[in-house]
């Protein structure tokens, strides 16, 4: 049984986040989904989480988990702590053709 893994990342971004200008938070966004998607991460879905301002949940996939945790290590080296107060989650699923 093939399977795919995801990362699950759950995150509310810090007070540092808000004084970066809004050029420049789009530009670390535009280098995280770079880098997660040169590890081989597709993002699968994303949702703003209304109980909370400024929190939210991804889930992306991989073919591997060590897909996910270099990814995850990469972001790391990034600096997404920095701007993320995160809680990494990992998961896997069976990969069933979509019809």
């Amino acid at each position: 049984m093939k399977t795919k893994t995801a990362l699950i990342v759950i995150g509310q971004y810090k007070a540092e986040w808000h004084t970066l200008a809004p050029a420049q938070q789009r530009a670390f966004i535009a280098r995280v989904g770079a880098a997660a998607s040169a590890l081989g991460l597709e993002p699968i879905t994303g949702y703003r989480l209304t109980s909370a301002p400024g929190t939210f949940m991804e889930v992306w996939e991989a073919v591997s988990q060590q897909a996910v945790e270099r990814a995850v290590k990469n972001l790391e080296a990034l600096g997404y702590a920095r701007y993320v107060e995160a809680r990494w989650l990992i998961g896997e699923r069976e990969d069933t053709p979509r019809k």
